[in-house]
């Protein structure tokens, strides 16, 4: 597919980990200065840190005072930081938690304003956010932008797996499972899979919450009263969802291949799988917000700083995903703009 040139706001993740040096690999290739136009919500100062330690003198980013001034075919930086950021490698500091807090705010209000078409999140130290209310990136924008009904949605090459409930203590996720919720997150995944993938008839499994429920001597509450009713009435207003599937059934058997998404009831019961089948080349995006959304599938990389060892795929695939998301946005928005008006056939 050819990509449209669209400004996304990156941000800079945890400085202390790998992020910017994957960074630095991935706009050192001109490629991706051509199918999107970068900005960085970073350092600039941070950016020479990890150049020296990269031994980097053939690339450097532009520097601009503000996102509008961002020039095509460049790798952009917003300096978001003062002079005093420092940077401890592979080390968790409390200053690294706050600066990864201030790109992504400054990120999410240019977001908001149109400034930039999406945001690529790196990586944050969640232990070192949660003082600032952010322990979940996405459910944190989520919560910014008032998008109540968005839900992560992981995709990779093979499968699409939607979370039901976010990474939340296990005594929570009960609390999300309604039939109204459901049916609601159904939907946001129905449209996100005909807007942002352009499939016209999307089909959804949908796994159950017990385990073993299938078996005919262990009825569950959950399955039996919730979501089979669920999925029912989904099934009335034109959602095709099937299911209740027990998750090994579906992934153990291959079975997910016939359905153009998976919804988990719980994060682990999508991620882990997700992981098995990423292969490396996964991402996260937040479907059902007007905003784009994208997350990086990684971690910190505190063990891998500074040595040259960091890989930039997943960060590569999440820029990907965001021009492609963005192009068939824009597609969709064509097509069903100029759609030929219906007529009874007595008119």
């Amino acid at each position: 597919m050819e990509h449209n040139k669209i400004k996304i706001g990156i941000t800079q993740g945890d400085i202390n980990g790998t992020s910017y040096e994957i960074m630095i690999k991935t706009f050192q290739e001109q490629r991706f200065s051509e199918i999107c136009t970068p900005v960085i919500y970073g350092s600039p100062k941070v950016v020479a840190f990890y150049r020296k330690a990269l031994n980097v003198n053939n690339f450097a980013f532009n520097l601009i005072s503000k996102s509008e001034d961002a020039a095509d075919h460049k790798a952009n930086i917003v300096n978001v930081l003062d002079d005093n950021a420092k940077v401890e490698m592979g080390q968790a500091t409390v200053m690294a938690g706050e600066a990864a807090v201030t790109s992504i705010d400054a990120a999410v209000a240019d977001l908001a304003e149109g400034k930039i078409s999406a945001v690529v999140l790196n990586p944050v130290n969640a232990r070192l956010t949660a003082n600032l209310n952010v322990t979940d990136q996405m459910d944190y924008i989520r919560r910014k932008t008032g998008s109540d009904q968005a839900l992560p949605i992981l995709v990779n090459d093979v499968v699409k797996v939607a979370l039901l409930s976010g990474a939340i203590p296990m005594r929570d996720i009960s609390k999300h499972i309604t039939i109204d919720n459901i049916v609601a997150k159904l939907h946001v995944i129905d449209n996100a899979l005909k807007s942002d993938f352009g499939i016209d008839k999307p089909k959804i499994a949908v796994l159950g919450y017990n385990p073993r429920f299938a078996d005919s001597l262990s009825p569950e509450r959950e399955e039996n009263d919730v979501i089979a009713p669920a999925i029912e009435r989904a099934k009335d207003e034109n959602v095709f969802a099937m299911g209740p599937y027990d998750a090994d059934y579906v992934f153990g058997t291959g079975l997910f291949r016939q359905f153009d998404a998976v919804l988990a009831i719980y994060y682990e019961q999508g991620v882990l799988p997700f992981r098995a089948l990423s292969y490396g080349n996964g991402a996260c995006y937040m479907a059902g917000m007007p905003q784009l959304c994208v997350s990086t599938f990684q971690n910190v990389g505190y063990d891998d700083a500074g040595l040259d060892k960091a890989d930039p795929c997943t960060f590569q695939n999440a820029i990907y995903l965001a021009c492609d998301i963005m192009a068939n946005r824009e597609q969709y928005k064509q097509l069903t703009s100029n759609q030929l008006k219906k007529h009874n056939i007595s008119d």
